[in-house]
């Protein structure tokens, strides 16, 4: 039976107008109320941590892949958070849970919906970002769909960002030779002289196909891309024998979903695949449900034996939820990007 005689106030992210080519903070606003008392099956979660993640960008266009939000619904994101209330035989009150809880500071659900923390002495960004969406991302493209290997060159779009980063590392621990491409000489440095890979390119002050000569003039075994564009092109133009091209997310290309869906950027020169006798494949973490656990286990050990580094960008309050999202997309932040409520 609850302690709690009077239910908390909650606010809320919720979207206010579709956002253009470029998302805003004006697009969306905060609202508050009483959280909801949950029924019976249901449990009242307080949210500690927000994950910021680049799908939520497609959620804002209308006939999105991961589903659309409605105007005044509350933005999607994973989190972690403390069960105030159940009314579920699954969760205790106080339990450390994780799943989606939206962008707010409380949130009334299934327990269903809901896991319960295994390891709660792990660091939130842990939890969220090497044992979340980011870090089984980076794990199931590089190894499932890249099929890395000893001696393979890999390069990394976005390389800087959650998922990128853990992507370097990865294929650094299977002894592939890896360069990353990111904006601006810090990232850059961070790169090549915190993580260890063997090379980095600032796309906004270097010529990435004039570096690519450079730094790996017999070609590239393996592109993880997060950006799509112009640089999916440039990576096409420089790939070997059996390449893989493994297309993770296109964020240069996420805004023309709501205005432009016309003017969405392929590649042009796809017949490199052809010609190189290579393959591109896409792919979510979704298609890997049944390999969560095993890829989990994995990554925590990387991590627990010093082969993986974390890097944090944190943003506080749910208040500033719409300012991390336009971090999230226009480069400010560097490793995984999370907002403590």
């Amino acid at each position: 039976m609850s302690k709690i005689s009077t239910l908390p106030n909650c606010k809320k992210v919720v979207l206010k107008s579709r956002p253009g080519k470029d998302l805003a903070s004006e697009n969306f606003e905060i609202i508050e109320g009483i959280a909801r008392a949950p029924e019976d099956g249901e449990i009242l979660v307080e949210v500690g941590t927000l994950s910021v993640d680049a799908f939520i960008r497609t959620t804002l266009s209308e006939n999105a892949f991961h589903g659309s939000a409605g105007i005044g619904d509350v933005i999607t994101a994973l989190g972690i958070g403390k069960v105030m209330i159940s009314k579920s035989q699954k969760f205790e009150e106080g339990d450390i849970v994780t799943g989606f809880m939206g962008a707010q500071t409380h949130n009334t659900m299934v327990a269903e919906a809901f896991q319960k923390i295994k390891n709660p002495e792990l660091d939130v960004p842990v939890q969220l970002g090497l044992l979340g969406i980011a870090g089984l991302t980076a794990y199931f493209g590089m190894l499932d769909v890249g099929l890395v290997k000893a001696g393979d060159i890999v390069l990394v779009s976005a390389a800087a960002g959650a998922v990128g980063s853990i992507a370097c590392q990865i294929a650094k621990i299977k002894g592939a030779k890896v360069i990353g491409i990111a904006g601006g000489s810090e990232k850059c440095k961070y790169l090549v002289n915190d993580l260890g890979i063997d090379g980095a390119i600032d796309y906004k002050n270097q010529d990435v196909d004039s570096e690519l000569k450079i730094k790996a003039p017999e070609g590239i075994d393996v592109y993880f891309d997060n950006v799509g564009g112009d640089l999916l092109d440039i990576a096409l133009d420089h790939i070997r024998e059996r390449a893989r091209v493994v297309i993770c997310g296109a964020i240069s290309q996420y805004g023309s979903f709501e205005t432009e869906k016309r003017l969405v950027q392929g590649p042009r020169l796809y017949l490199k695949l052809a010609q190189k006798y290579a393959r591109m494949e896409g792919f979510t973490v979704m298609h890997f449900m049944g390999q969560i656990e095993e890829a989990s286990k994995q990554l925590l050990e990387y991590y627990q034996e010093g082969k993986l580094k974390m890097t944090t960008h944190y943003e506080e309050s749910i208040e500033s939820f719409p300012k991390a999202l336009e971090i999230m997309f226009n480069g400010g932040h560097t490793g995984k990007l999370l907002v403590k409520i």
